[in-house]
């Protein structure tokens, strides 16, 4: 398997659910699309794309972007609860930081010495209940 090919259009809270979204408006220190995943950069105290080999700080998931921003701009994020994710997945997969700027990857497809990060586990085939946890710590 390989990141979640998210479409950004098709990435929403979802409403009415029991596990209800929580939202938080953030400024952007990047380029991001919906669908990404982001970390909050201490230095500027922006929001910018987070990345399981960079270092446990850029590992360090806040949310999901569920709008687009470009560097200084507001951006909305889900930190917990349900979210449409926009993207085709598998049901009862746990999801995870990629090693990709923003991206999103299954479990099983974490390498070595990547930050993990748990995203969230797949409700539906097309639905995620977010549960965001931040080991700090590297796969051997």
């Amino acid at each position: 398997m390989a990141d979640l090919s998210i479409t950004p259009g098709n990435v929403k809270a979802v409403a009415g659910s029991t596990n209800l979204a929580i939202k938080h408006k953030i400024t952007a220190g990047a380029t991001i699309t919906a669908g990404q995943t982001v970390y909050l950069d201490t230095a500027d105290g922006k929001y910018k794309l987070a990345d399981a080999n960079v270092s446990a700080a850029v590992a360090t998931v806040a949310g999901i972007a569920l709008t687009g921003s470009s560097d200084g701009q507001e951006l909305v994020i889900q930190t917990d609860g349900d979210i449409d994710i926009g993207a085709t997945t598998v049901l009862a997969k746990v999801y995870v930081l990629s090693d990709t700027a923003g991206g999103i990857q299954p479990v099983d497809d974490s390498a070595s010495t990547e930050y993990v990060s748990i995203i969230g586990v797949a409700i539906s085939t097309s639905r995620l209940r977010l549960g965001i946890r931040n080991s700090g710590a590297q796969k051997p």
